[in-house]
């Protein structure tokens, strides 16, 4: 049964299992494990390369082997222990710095080069499952066989891809996870883009794919975000001014990368222009520390308005100023809270059913829901209702 939420009840709590932790064995953890999480950002790592990373405080090596192909590894030598991303590229194997060994990408010893008699055939260290897709890499985390790699058709045909830098924020990421069903915010945090529309009405369902929040403004204009399941958030397209064929969707993970980080991983893809559209360059600092500086007083929103991400720091600004950990146990949330209360409710009984080996829910994402993302903010609708 799917779950509709106009109006929360004042002071409801719905947090009765830990969302925030995401180690290894965590049972949130182990609940994002049982999803594709982009890993590295495509560009980052050139062929024959290795570098390190770190998903879920799980350190990993990401590396390109010398054919282009991407893979994800244990990101210590099971010999002596060193940083695997030290070493070296040989075709599509890693040799580790320190003494030599080889793996392949599937984990397996292949050399010991300072052994007489090598015993490579009992040495396996983990390997996971990796895609590149979309300017990013994605590996599989969890125990077993994959599920389906999720794909997403309209974000593959005409249009300009530009992945955005992926800078780690300085709080918990289920403090992101939560804003994204919380419109009621954009009047007073996306001052002044948004601070004239009035305070509007929400309302948040439970779909196939996860939840759709509808937030309607006093001047008729709807806006719509939808959060797939656990940690993926799509933004329809909106034309960059009124009457201008030029508009960009944006498909956002929020990943973890420890418990008191996290990375959004943003892909644009921008259609009726003939080049990327400028958003993710040059973009020093990164938006995450510039929302730091304000919370530490040092700066004001009001001076970056005019970078292209602005409504990133903006968002950094309002989740940073909840502490690394939102202090959710001294909250009172209201009507406007809808769709919180809904995420909290599903992201708890998804859980539970984890904890007590019931089958979790099976989210799917439509293809028309993609498709016709780019057509729900019309010109029109933004001329009306975003201030010039």
């Amino acid at each position: 049964m799917r779950t509709t939420v106009r109006d929360s009840v004042p002071g409801e709590q719905v947090d009765a299992i830990d969302f925030t932790r995401t180690g290894p064995g965590t049972l949130a953890g182990r609940y994002l494990r049982c999803y594709w999480q982009p890993a590295f950002r495509a560009l980052d790592i050139a062929p024959g390369r290795s570098k390190p990373a770190r998903v879920m405080s799980e350190d990993l090596t990401v590396y390109r082997g010398e054919s282009g192909e991407p893979h994800v590894v244990a990101f210590r030598c099971a010999h002596r222990g060193t940083q695997l991303s030290t070493g070296w590229v040989e075709g599509d194997d890693l040799r580790c710095f320190y003494h030599g060994w080889k793996y392949n990408s599937a984990g397996q010893c292949i050399e010991q080069p300072a052994e007489p008699e090598p015993f490579c055939d009992r040495i396996k260290i983990r390997s996971y499952p990796t895609r590149e897709y979309l300017g990013l890499v994605f590996a599989y985390l969890g125990d077993g066989e994959p599920p389906v790699f999720p794909r997403y058709s309209a974000y593959e045909g005409d249009g300009i891809v530009e992945v955005g830098p992926c800078a780690a924020a300085p709080v918990n990421f289920f403090n992101r996870i939560d804003n994204g069903p919380d419109t009621a915010h954009l009047k007073f945090v996306h001052s002044p883009f948004l601070d004239r529309m009035g305070i509007p009405s929400v309302e948040s369902v439970e779909t196939e794919f996860g939840v759709k929040t509808s937030t309607r403004f006093p001047n008729g204009w709807l806006n719509e975000t939808f959060l797939i399941m656990p940690n993926v958030t799509l933004f329809p397209g909106r034309p960059r001014a009124a009457g201008d064929d030029v508009s960009t969707d944006q498909l956002a993970w929020v990943v973890p990368v420890d418990d008191e980080h996290y990375r959004f991983v943003q892909v644009s893809v921008t259609k009726g222009s003939d080049g990327p559209s400028g958003r993710f360059e040059n973009l020093t600092p990164t938006a995450p520390e510039i929302g730091a500086t304000v919370t530490a007083g040092y700066a004001r929103v009001k001076d970056f308005l005019q970078r292209p991400d602005i409504f990133e720091i903006q968002d950094c600004v309002s989740q940073a100023g909840q502490g690394t950990f939102a202090p959710r146990d001294q909250e009172h949330l209201g009507r406007s809270d809808a769709g919180v209360v809904l995420l909290r409710k599903i992201w708890e009984r998804e859980l539970q059913r984890l904890a007590t080996g019931k089958p979790l829910t099976e989210w799917r994402v439509p293809d028309g829901l993609v498709a016709n993302m780019g057509r729900q903010r019309t010109a029109e609708d933004l001329q009306s209702a975003v201030p010039g």
